[in-house]
């Protein structure tokens, strides 16, 4: 293996692929520390119904490991959430009265659809889709793992 191969892999072993410095590297954990937000109050507001508050402490539960949530992002939530509980209303209205409704397509038909739509952007903003959580993965800072010694 050429030397500067050799160098680039112990290097990317090391956790320092981007080539920052010691000082960089610091100084980025710093700044994210001072942009970490509180999550001690991820509790759903008194609007929601009782189960879209339970959906939303569902996903809370679920989250928790990840560090994903903060108490900014309650209000997200409770609106995916609330979405959601409209969403299963509709594909119930579908269910009881048929995809055709005298001889036209039932408008719950369009409003399911139009929900599934909003609940797809909402569930990626907050990062509760496979794909955002691996482009979050992709997009975390080399420092992220933890170990603070690896400058």
């Amino acid at each position: 293996m050429p030397r500067t191969a050799k160098s680039a892999m112990l290097h990317i072993m090391e956790g320092n692929p981007n080539n920052k410095t010691k000082k960089e590297l610091q100084k980025r954990q710093k700044n994210e520390l001072k942009m970490k937000l509180s999550a001690d109050n991820l509790v759903p507001p008194k609007w929601l119904s009782a189960g879209a508050a339970k959906r939303f402490t569902e996903i809370v539960e679920i989250m928790g490991p990840t560090d994903i949530l903060s108490d900014s992002d309650i209000d997200t939530l409770a609106i995916y959430c609330d979405t959601l509980v409209d969403y299963q209303a509709y594909k119930n209205k579908v269910k009881k009265l048929g995809m055709f409704k005298d001889g036209k397509v039932n408008p719950f038909v369009r409003e399911k659809r139009n929900t599934a739509i909003l609940l797809n952007r909402y569930a990626n903003e907050l990062g509760l889709t496979p794909s955002a959580r691996a482009s979050m993965a992709i997009h975390m800072s080399d420092d992220e793992d933890g170990d603070e010694d690896d400058f």
